[in-house]
């Protein structure tokens, strides 16, 4: 069994690499013992334009982010919100590198042990042909105010990850255990 906290996060970006793409939003939900005992919600500042793609799949635009802080802004709080938990996200390398290199622009380290729920999915769907986060929503009947937003997503993962409790319980630790990446 796991005993540390879980934080489900997700991130919108304004593209598809950190190293030439920024956060726009992070959303994330922290549990402790089976037990929600926070969020975290913030729009972030990228400091470069929001492409109109991304504005039409997000909803997030350039006027949105003009006046809310920059990373640095929120860092203290997010790492704080992060302490001693496991990293917990669709596709976590995505979401990962993101805040990994946000923190290392900040001169910082961000090393965290992760998982992925995409993964855990397979794993413990291993019948079922896809694992995208619309086709686990549709699946098991989630219902989701406003996809493709940060904070509405993690709750996604957060209920997935309830469902998968109740359905699979004692394996679904074990799954955890066996594919959870350890901070290097």
């Amino acid at each position: 069994m796991i005993h540390r906290p879980l934080v489900f996060l997700d991130i919108e970006t304004t593209g598809g690499s950190p190293l030439s793409s920024r956060i726009t939003e992070i959303g994330a939900i922290r549990v402790e013992n089976g037990q929600v005992v926070g969020t975290f919600n913030e729009l972030i500042n990228p400091e470069q334009h929001v492409p109109s793609f991304i504005t039409r799949l997000t909803g997030i635009s350039d006027d949105m982010l003009w006046d809310a802080p920059l990373f640095r802004g929120i860092a203290n709080d997010l790492e704080i919100f992060l302490d001693e938990a496991i990293f917990i996200a669709h596709n976590v390398s995505f979401d990962y590198s993101f805040i990994k290199a946000a923190f290392g622009e900040m001169g910082g380290k961000f090393n965290m042990d992760r998982l992925c729920t995409a993964r855990l999915s397979r794993r413990l769907y291993p019948d079922q042909a896809r694992h995208n986060l619309d086709t686990i929503i549709e699946r098991h009947g989630f219902v989701v105010q406003d996809r493709h937003r940060a904070l509405d997503d993690a709750k996604v993962l957060h209920q997935f990850y309830e469902k998968a409790l109740a359905e699979h319980g004692l394996e679904l630790y074990n799954a955890m255990n066996h594919l959870l990446v350890h901070a290097r």
